[in-house]
């Protein structure tokens, strides 16, 4: 996967083995359709940033810049006008 770290794209290779919990069941992020890219999307971000445990809550935006490339901006809900 490639994700934009300060404006350079950057390659993350990860592989298929996911963690799970004590039922068998992936253990973070998952769909409810049992798509394994969810998971693997995450992996992929967990180590680009050093651990899962780094990658708990956050701000979209900064995820959205990195996904795409391109700039990103937060806006409070009680900011925005109607």
């Amino acid at each position: 996967m490639y994700f934009y770290v300060n404006g350079i794209k950057t390659p993350v290779i990860v592989d298929d083995y996911l963690p799970i919990d004590e039922n068998g069941n992936v253990a973070f992020a998952s769909s409810k359709t049992q798509e394994i890219w969810v998971s693997l999307l995450e992996k992929a971000w967990a180590k680009l940033h050093g651990s899962y445990a780094r990658i708990e809550g956050g701000c979209p935006y900064f995820a959205y810049s990195q996904l795409c490339g391109l700039p990103g901006s937060y806006e409070s809900h009680e900011e925005v006008k109607t």
